[in-house]
Parts: C-alpha cells; structure tokens; sequence
C-alpha cells in the first residue's frame, strides 16, 4: 500500500488547514493597524482558551521559554522553591531553577504516578518560606494528569507563594480554570491543542504573580521580562519583533477553537483518550499511568518487546508517526496522542494499524479487539 504520512504525536500535533494557511498569507509589519487589530484578536482569544480576565502573553519561542519566564521573573538566587518531577517535563522545571540558583525542594515521583496532594502539603508546611511551586498540569512523558487545580488551593492560601504551571499538553485537553482555580503563572504553547507550528509560547500573568514580580529588584532577565510585556501587550504590541506569520495562524486556530468552544476541544481529547484506553485494554496491553491524561496515552510494550520496533512498524508500513518514551522510558513505552486536531477516524484508523504492527510483533489477541472496544467507548460516550 501507499502510506500517506500522519502526524500522530504529542506536540507537534497534526496541523490545522486553517492555520498553516493564515501563516502562510500573512504580510505586515508589526509596528502598523494591521498587526494591532490582529495581535488584539489573539490576545483576547487566548484569555478565554486560558479562562482567565488576566493578560496572556505572547512570546516568539518555544514552550520552555515561558517557562523560563516564569523562573527568571519570579525567582532570586537562594529562593526556595518546590517542583514536582515525575517525568521529562518536570525534572525540566528542576533544572531551570536550579540554573538561576534557587533552592530547589524536589518532590520526585515514580513515573506514571500523580504526585500527591498531601506530600505537596507536607513541603508547605515543612518549607514556609517556599517562594512558589511549579507542576505540570499534564506530564505528557508519561501520560500522566497531576491534581494541579488541589495544589493550587493549597498555594492560594499563602500570600507570597506562587501557582506556576506548564499547562503545554494540559490546556486544551483537560478542563482548565486559570482564574477560578488560583493559578499564578500558566505556560501553553503553540503546537498543541492550538494545532499550529511551533513557535509561539504564551503565558498568563495573575494579579498576584504580577505584584510579586515588580517587588523584585535581583532578578536577570531581557527578553523575558514579563513586567516589560505586561505593559507592551496592553497595547497590542510586542516588545520585540514578534513571529508575525505565527501570530497569523494562531488567530486562525484560536477562530477554530472558539467556534467549537473550549470545552468542545476538551471533550473530543476525552474521548479520544477514552476510546484508545479501551483499545489498549482489549489488547492486553498496559498504561503506564495510574492517573491518565488525556492528551497522551502511555503503553507499555508487553514482554521484551522494544516500543521502536513499533514506532518503526508504523511509520513504514502506514506512514503514521507516533511518539516513543524518553530517556529511561525510551523502547519501554509508545504514546498516542489525543489533543488538537485529531478525530474519531484518526483515532479508529491508529488503533487498526496499531492492530496489525503488533500482530506482526507476535502479539496475541483477537483481530480487531481494540477496534471493537474503541468504538464501544465512543457509542457509550456519545450517548
């Protein structure tokens, strides 16, 4: 057969006809009308994708830009901080503080485990000079959803305490409340749920993340200085040459998201999550997450069998690209992607060909069991 090449990972995402067009045709400068009236679109876009009255800012980056925002804005040198690290994404928050020389409280987990409220608590208590605590609202490493919106209740109680949260495969996915929930700091990016290129990191600022920031003096930063966006952005412009032509699509996807609505988004990579699941299930096959989000399953591959030779299996045989698992993960697990751009076909076409990949893999199990099951989760869901 011919195959026919399918983004099918976590981030970048399949990419939206809409938004690849928009880039495509944008032609302005960005000191003109033009760009402000559609700067001013996407920034108010953004705030009800974030859920939040707050200003989202833009930067030309990727994801980890903002969150290095997050870290060079609101953290000094020897300021205690806690992160949660129970993946990829979390020992990334880890390293970034201890670049700019915080005293970093490591809350590691196992991978594929939700860290717990309670040992959150216990940091707290323990740490009362904490400056902030930084999660993932979704660690999509391991498929795994943390109870980002419980510790932010426990953060809202402390007056000089931070909520900072990489919300990159969490917004968009899972039902998220920036301003209701108390959350400081939330970085997203655009080659996720959006379904646009990479290129694009935004970050919502709170009231009170914002006044602890401009109280201090010792922090180092230029091109992230929030306080100098904050008050760039207010006017519809950047304070650098921002990425027009990116700016262009996310317009486009953000038009795409709001028509849908947001919790339309939310519910298709629930159920999208859901189907696969039951597939894996019906499969005999394992999660590796005791907490599963839904913007990434996490597979275990059963026995000795390497997760590449899957990965591999898929892309020559279908043209269908999946992601592996990184670092000590890597050839233990495969992750199908559920945020963004991605549909029932989409989702009932990977698991068939997932079917085949593993019945030439010498797995055991009845043809078209994942189909079967899939498909019975989306009946019940639909009805």
């Amino acid at each position: 057969m011919l195959p026919k090449n399918r983004v099918l990972t976590p981030g970048p995402t399949a990419l939206l006809p809409e938004a690849q067009i928009a880039q495509a045709e944008a032609s302005m400068h960005h000191r003109t009308d033009a760009f402000v009236e559609l700067f001013r679109v996407v920034r108010t876009g953004l705030q009800q994708l974030f859920k939040t009255e707050r200003p989202v800012l833009t930067y030309a980056s990727s994801g980890s830009g903002a969150l290095e925002a997050c870290v060079a804005n609101a953290i000094e040198e020897g300021d205690k901080v806690i992160c949660v690290n129970g993946g990829k994404f979390g020992e990334r928050w880890t390293k970034m503080n201890r670049a700019f020389g915080a005293n970093v409280v490591e809350l590691e987990v196992e991978h594929g485990r939700a860290v717990k409220v309670e040992d959150v608590q216990k940091a707290l208590e323990e740490n009362a000079d904490c400056r902030a605590v930084f999660v993932q609202g979704s660690e999509s490493s391991t498929g795994t959803v943390h109870p980002a919106r419980e510790i932010a209740d426990l953060v809202a109680k402390r007056d000089n305490t931070l909520m900072c949260v990489d919300a990159i495969t969490w917004i968009g996915a899972h039902e998220v409340q920036t301003d209701a929930w108390n959350l400081d700091l939330v970085v997203c990016g655009s080659q996720k749920a959006m379904a646009m290129p990479p290129g694009l990191a935004f970050l919502s600022v709170s009231a009170k993340a914002e006044k602890m920031i401009t109280e201090r003096k010792g922090n180092r930063r230029f091109y992230f200085d929030i306080a100098r966006e904050l008050k760039s952005q207010a006017k519809d412009q950047t304070a650098f040459t921002p990425a027009i032509s990116l700016v262009a699509s996310a317009a486009a996807s953000l038009k795409w998201i709001l028509d849908a609505g947001v919790d339309t988004l939310v519910r298709n990579a629930g159920d999208l999550s859901a189907m696969s699941q039951a597939a894996v299930g019906a499969l005999g096959l394992e999660l590796l997450s005791d907490a599963p989000s839904d913007s990434v399953t996490a597979v275990r591959t059963p026995g000795d069998m390497d997760s590449g030779a899957v990965i591999k299996g898929l892309k020559k045989e279908f043209g269908a690209i999946i992601a592996n698992g990184q670092d000590a993960l890597k050839g233990k697990i495969f992750r199908l992607a559920h945020l963004g751009n991605y549909d029932y076909i989409d989702t009932m076409g990977l698991i068939a060909a997932l079917e085949v990949v593993l019945a030439e893999a010498g797995l055991k199990f009845d043809s078209g069991a994942g189909l079967k099951a899939a498909q019975a989760e989306y009946l019940k869901r639909k009805g």
